[in-house]
């Protein structure tokens, strides 16, 4: 086959040389790559309420500019706020703010919610319990609603509210209020929802008393001791949800008449305007019909359903309906019907009005609208116009007419975009970067996308240490798709020498690893081991997000099959280069990615060298239903599925050094499956290797994450070494 027919499709580099010798050791890249090696931000850059100005952070001083230019100026001192604080509570570094108006911050600190004037006056608004956690505040009243342990608590803002007010009382022994529910999916991302008035609450009341518990070790006590959480896996009993709606005038709370069957899905939770009604878009446990449910807040009754989706695969609501306040009957609504993320226009008497976007793209975020509710500015990723294509990898603004569906793009700059949109309608605040361009904030126009303001232009941070450069491009996939691809070659080069490969893997849903953005998305302790010597190859495979339905669902009931097929193209593609050492080629991944390390590894072990699987799934029917049964349904329905995905059936087929990572409390792929499959090689009479982060997660965080990685780079150079031939 003619390898030439494969040719880059795309090809972005850093710059290709460095003149500077600094070594980029792997503890400043794991360690600084947040802080010393992060490109030049403006810290809590936003827009202030009502104004076209806007505020951000240096240091110890809150400044404000102006579009119209100018100097931009102190409008505040942290010094000056710490004399207002007892000493107990001295602030030592700017909390999150959030513009009530012009002239007034908020901001959570010290178990209080306070307000600051910019004459310079601190005043607290509201005292939250010192347990409070998924503090929500509701910007009309400022009032707070918050857990303690599994109850709800409000406190109301002013002074003599100051009160500790329980709004449930039974939570604790499988009962959770207030708390984001359903393992987080489904756009569940929290658990209390205020009504735009601050009348009302709606929360989640989450019932698992019927789930069965997975015991979690603490070393931390002597003799250890086991903590139990609530897991659902696959195919096994379900937890019970109901929606809570409490009224603030009258202390009471209701319960939704959501319906049977029970272990359905409550999802996607929206107000009304007018604060009468709630939307909730219920899914059933297949995943496969979504109903959007309208309910009388006041009754708990359901008046109706405003329209119903399906899919023989699953359907994945993930953003509530976003009402108009200048058309209060009319949402928003973003879904994959047709086959990639858009936005359709409902009415709440007459249906779908019109589909907002159209196309082979996808709706990324929903940004903003102007005051008028005229437009909406999204950010989206794919190609809108053939005659200017951006591909999967690049994000871009986009001007969104309501009433025509008419979508013009506002950013020409290849990369990825992301927008704030200023209270006016008026101006974005767009913070890009690219593969040549470390980060780029720029103030513009959204009737035009003209450039008005740079409010940075920076540095690379890696213009003082010796690295290699950064390409994107693009190989063939399983089903003919053009995959794309990154690579990362160490400085020096030489194409007349063959390199060992690292390929980091993920390659699952809702994840793209491969972008033109800063380090072309990579992290920075890829560009340390690829001065040790490695090429570092990663590839977004079928599964992978942005590419539209029919891309991701390929992966449906056989998780780890197609995505392995696509890795081994990518894999074709390296081997077939002069400067690549096909004899030396190592993957690592985590979660997902620990999945498919180990399935490439136990599928190919001809193709690899060596491999580093961190918490890893390792039989599907251990992993938690509402993911499991999404992509794979349950093991009943799907047992062939099951069957071919079960890598600890598979661990005889072991050749290649496999070193096995999970962290002692993870309470996302609990250690069950990485003990799974040590029991197996055993049984299989393998050679595994394993090592524990006891009181770790999912994943190893903070200064320990320094030695997770020489871990994994060390097995690695062990194995196969670093050296070019």
């Amino acid at each position: 086959m003619n390898r030439t027919l494969f040719a880059l499709a795309l090809l972005l580099s850093a710059p290709a040389a460095y003149t500077q010798s600094k070594e980029l050791t792997l503890k400043d890249a794991v360690l600084k790559a947040g802080t010393d090696l992060a490109p030049e931000r403006l810290r809590a850059l936003q827009w202030v309420e009502g104004t076209e100005t806007y505020s951000y952070v240096k240091g110890d001083q809150l400044l404000r500019g102006s579009i119209k230019g100018g100097t931009d100026a102190v409008i505040a001192e942290l010094a000056a706020v710490n004399k207002q604080l007892p000493d107990s509570a001295q602030l030592k570094a700017w909390p999150s703010i959030h513009w009530t108006d012009a002239t007034h911050a908020r901001f959570e600190h010290a178990g209080k919610l306070w307000i600051y004037d910019l004459q310079g006056t601190l005043a607290p608004l509201t005292r939250l319990d010192a347990e409070a956690e998924n503090v929500e505040i509701n910007d009309a009243t400022s009032a707070a609603a918050y857990t303690v342990r599994d109850d709800l608590y409000l406190m109301r803002a002013g002074i003599g509210k100051n009160k500790h007010a329980p709004i449930t009382s039974d939570g604790g022994d499988g009962i959770v209020n207030g708390k984001s529910v359903h393992r987080q999916e489904y756009g569940i991302e929290k658990g209390i929802f205020w009504s735009p008035k601050g009348n009302r609450i709606a929360f989640y009341r989450m019932d698992e008393s019927m789930v069965s518990t997975y015991d979690l070790e603490d070393i931390g006590t002597m003799p250890s001791t086991f903590e139990p959480i609530r897991y659902p896996m696959a195919g096994q009993a379900s937890h019970h949800v109901t929606i809570g709606v409490f009224d603030l005038a009258s202390g009471k709370t209701l319960f939704l008449k959501s319906g049977e069957p029970l272990d359905q899905y409550l999802t996607n939770i929206s107000w009304e305007p007018d604060e009468q009604h709630v939307l909730v878009a219920h899914l059933d446990r297949a995943t496969q019909n979504m109903r959007l449910v309208r309910y009388d807040a006041t009754t708990g009754e359901a008046v109706g359903t405003l329209f119903t989706e399906h899919d023989d695969r699953y359907v994945e609501p993930l953003q509530p309906a976003r009402f108009l306040e200048t058309r209060p009957a009319q949402f928003i609504w973003r879904s994959n019907r047709d086959g990639w993320q858009h936005l359709y226009l409902y009415d709440l008497n007459k249906g779908l009005v019109r589909q907002l976007t159209k196309g082979a793209w996808e709706v990324k975020e929903v940004v903003g609208m102007d005051p008028k509710e005229s437009f909406v500015i999204v950010e989206g990723i794919g190609t809108i116009d053939q005659a200017k294509p951006t591909g999967a990898t690049e994000t871009h603004l986009y001007w969104v007419d309501l009433r025509s569906g008419k979508t013009i793009r506002l950013t020409s700059e290849s990369g990825t975009h992301h927008g704030r949109l200023s209270s006016d309608g008026s101006y974005l605040i767009d913070a890009w970067s690219s593969t040549s361009t470390s980060n780029r904030t720029v103030v513009r126009d959204t009737k035009t996308g003209r450039v008005i303001k740079t409010l940075v232009d920076a540095a690379d941070p890696f213009s003082a240490y010796r690295v290699g450069s950064i390409e994107l491009l693009t190989v063939p996939g399983e089903h003919g798709d053009a995959l794309n691809a990154r690579l990362i070659k160490p400085s020096g080069f030489d194409p007349n020498r063959k390199y060992p490969v690292l390929i980091y893997v993920y390659n699952g849903p809702h994840v793209q690893l491969v972008t033109n953005s800063f380090l072309g998305g990579a992290s920075a302790w890829m560009l340390h081991a690829a001065e040790r010597g490695y090429l570092v190859w990663t590839l977004d495979g079928h599964g992978s997000q942005w590419r539209g339905k029919d891309f991701e669902q390929v992966i449906h009931r056989q998780l780890g099959i197609n995505e392995v097929k696509d890795q081994m193209h990518g894999v074709d593609w390296l081997k077939a280069q002069p400067w690549v050492d096909a004899e030396r080629i190592a993957v690592h991944g985590w979660s997902y990615g620990g999945h498919m390390t180990t399935a490439m590894l136990l599928r190919h072990a001809e193709a690899f060298a060596v491999g580093v699987a961190g918490g890893p799934v390792m039989d599907w029917r251990m992993y938690e239903v509402m993911y499991g049964e999404r992509y794979m349904d349950t093991p009943q329905e799907n047992p062939e599925g099951y069957s071919a995905t079960n890598l600890p059936q598979l661990a005889g087929q072991l050749k290649d050094p496999l070193l096995i990572i999970t962290g002692g409390k993870d309470d996302t792929v609990v250690p069950e499956h990485s003990y799974a499959f040590l029991k197996a090689c055993i049984g299989a009479g393998v050679q595994v290797d394993f090592f524990n982060y006891p009181g770790h997660g999912h994943n190893v965080r903070g200064k320990d994450r320094y030695h997770l990685m020489e871990k994994v780079l060390g097995y690695i150079d062990q194995h196969i070494g670093t050296s070019p031939r």
